[in-house]
């Protein structure tokens, strides 16, 4: 199973999800903002590969980083993504919180 996580280092606990499914056999995929370097140890021992991205907010980017995973690792059978705002330059608060098929079988 193929399964990409948008945004894994946000909130902080996300990265959880990515390491109990990557624990039951998913290859885990990461698309995010924040730089691979600056990710913390955790989440970065929970993924398989990860997808930088200038913005979250832009759908070519991410749409391609969803490409080049499906090339590469074939059919994404789940993602789940979280949107944010923010509140302030510190602050990003979850707006909503979605997951679902990425096609139907």
């Amino acid at each position: 199973m193929n399964v990409v996580f948008i945004s894994p280092q946000f909130p902080e606990n996300y990265w959880m999800w990515c390491d109990r499914l990557r624990n039951n056999g998913a290859t885990v995929l990461g698309i995010g903002d924040t730089l691979y370097d600056y990710l913390a140890p955790e989440v970065v021992a929970s993924l398989d590969e990860y997808y930088w991205v200038s913005s979250l907010e832009d759908y070519d980017q991410v749409f391609r980083a969803v490409a080049l995973f499906t090339w590469k690792y074939g059919r994404i059978d789940w993602t789940r993504a979280c949107a944010t705002i923010s509140i302030s330059p510190q602050v990003r608060v979850p707006l909503r919180c979605r997951s679902g098929r990425a096609r139907p079988r």
